[in-house]
């Protein structure tokens, strides 16, 4: 059975309405839809085309591939369409932040500010999926609908009913990764994206991401995705560079 199915599923019947909706017992005023995306999803590729259906039916995707692929864009789009559609109570987007702490606190504003460069592009696709009035709704810290915060502070939590998207993976270590994994609790879908090539990590400390990769594989509940160079979608010229780069 998929797993979707296994979820509480009710679509909003009316998006350009004020009309009292329910929201994981939050009561709040019905939103206009705010130019919302709600085009389907269709992947462009055999492997996004696997990469989805592993969302759909699999807890743990983990996805390595190089710039261009669509794995952020795909992974918070269908996070935000599961949200909407009240498959799951929240959304929790996560990184890690290679940065002096020292360096962010010269950084003018805010927690939120000083982190939001880091998490722009999975923020512009929430965006464009959700609305604007609807995801700045969702981010209200006492609504906790969208959560979006580096990867130091998810230490401790432990994640239910949530689509838990961790990007730039190959950052975490393999202790941090073995942590993040172990604090998932029951209805999660837990996507792990990152490029292996693109690791920040001090030289001689193995990649969580890496390690992850060889330590699962696909199962009931796991699946494992490789992007290629062939999978850029982003443009003709993202191709033909990673194509140039690659050894």
């Amino acid at each position: 059975m998929m797993k979707r199915d296994l979820r509480h599923h009710q679509c909003y019947q009316d998006d350009n309405v004020t009309s009292l909706v329910q929201l994981g017992g939050v009561e709040a005023i019905g939103m206009a839809r705010d130019n919302r995306d709600t085009s389907e999803i269709l992947p462009r590729t055999e492997t996004q085309r696997r990469y989805m259906r592993a969302i759909n039916y699999k807890k743990l995707i983990i996805a390595s591939g190089e710039a261009g692929c669509g794995k952020t864009f795909i992974s918070a789009a269908m996070a935000a369409g599961a949200l909407i559609n009240k498959e799951i109570d929240r959304i929790i987007v996560t990184r890690p932040v290679l940065q002096a702490d020292e360096d962010l606190g010269f950084l003018p504003g805010d927690m939120a500010e000083k982190f939001a460069p880091y998490f722009r592009p999975v923020y512009d696709v929430l965006l464009k999926r959700m609305g604007a009035s609807f995801l700045q709704y969702c981010l209200r810290p006492e609504i906790g609908k969208v959560e979006i915060a580096p990867f130091a502070y998810m230490r401790g939590r432990t994640f239910e009913n949530a689509f838990v998207i961790l990007d730039e993976a190959q950052n975490v270590t393999i202790n941090q990764m073995k942590m993040f994994l172990t604090r998932l609790g029951e209805n999660v879908t837990v996507i792990v994206n990152g490029d292996i090539s693109q690791c920040d990590l001090p030289v001689g400390v193995v990649s969580g991401l890496r390690d992850a990769l060889e330590r699962f594989s696909d199962d009931e509940i796991v699946s494992v995705i490789h992007f290629n160079q062939e999978d850029c979608v982003r443009s003709q010229l993202c191709q033909k560079t990673l194509l140039a780069y690659c050894e």
